[in-house]
Formats: structure tokens, sequence, C-alpha cells
């Protein structure tokens, strides 16, 4: 059920993100700088509880080193609330071609749709 909700979610932004990149433009703009770095420390730190729940299940060198890895993004999460890291991430994402917008938003599309319709387990 949630994996439906956040399937259709990502088709559907993609598809406005790629009918309209300047409303992604322009919606960043908005955004104070502030809140994106707490989407930018949300982001790392998710991904360093994923990658620390995955090595921990499992022996050997490959998992101990995802194990690192989720420890140094989880750290990397924490600078990201007040380092410049999150203005020069939000400068680049702004300066971006409107190409590469439309690929991005393409891209999204394609994980809403394997969200949906991938493989169930």
């Amino acid at each position: 059920m949630f994996s439906t909700i956040v399937g259709i979610l990502f088709v559907l932004l993609g598809a406005l993100w790629f009918r309209y990149p300047e409303a992604l433009r322009r919606r960043l703009r908005r955004k104070a700088l502030r809140k994106l770095r707490w989407y930018f420390f949300a982001a790392a730190l998710s991904i360093g509880v994923l990658l620390i729940s995955v090595g921990w299940k499992y022996e050997g060198l490959l998992p101990k080193i995802l194990v690192i890895g989720g420890i140094i993004a989880i750290l990397k999460g924490l600078f990201f609330l007040k380092s410049k890291a999150a203005d020069e991430i939000t400068e680049w994402l702004l300066n971006q071609p409107v190409l590469r917008i439309r690929i991005f938003a393409a891209c999204q599309v394609a994980l809403g749709l394997l969200i949906l319709f991938g493989p169930k387990g």
C-alpha cells in the first residue's frame, strides 16, 4: 500500500517536472536554505541507516565496508546542517540546463513505474 502511494507520487511529480522544468527551479528558489539543509540531512541519514542495516545482517568484508560507509554517511549528514555544502548543491541544481532536469524527471518517472510494477517480494 505504502509503496503504491510512493510510486504514484514519483510518477506524478516526475511527469510534472518533465513537462514544467522551470517549476522545479522556482520551487527550489522559494525554499529556504535551512529547510533544504534538513532535506539533505534526512537523505544522508536514511542512506546511512540503510547501509548499516544491510551490512549488519551479513558477515564478511563487504558488509563491514557497508557499515563503515553508513557511519560516514550519517556523519556527513550532520555536517550538512552547518556547512556550505547544502548551499553549493542547491546552486549547482539551479544552474543545470533544462535538458538535465528533464532527464532527472524521466529517471524519476521510471523509478516510480519500477516501484509500481516491479517484482513484488
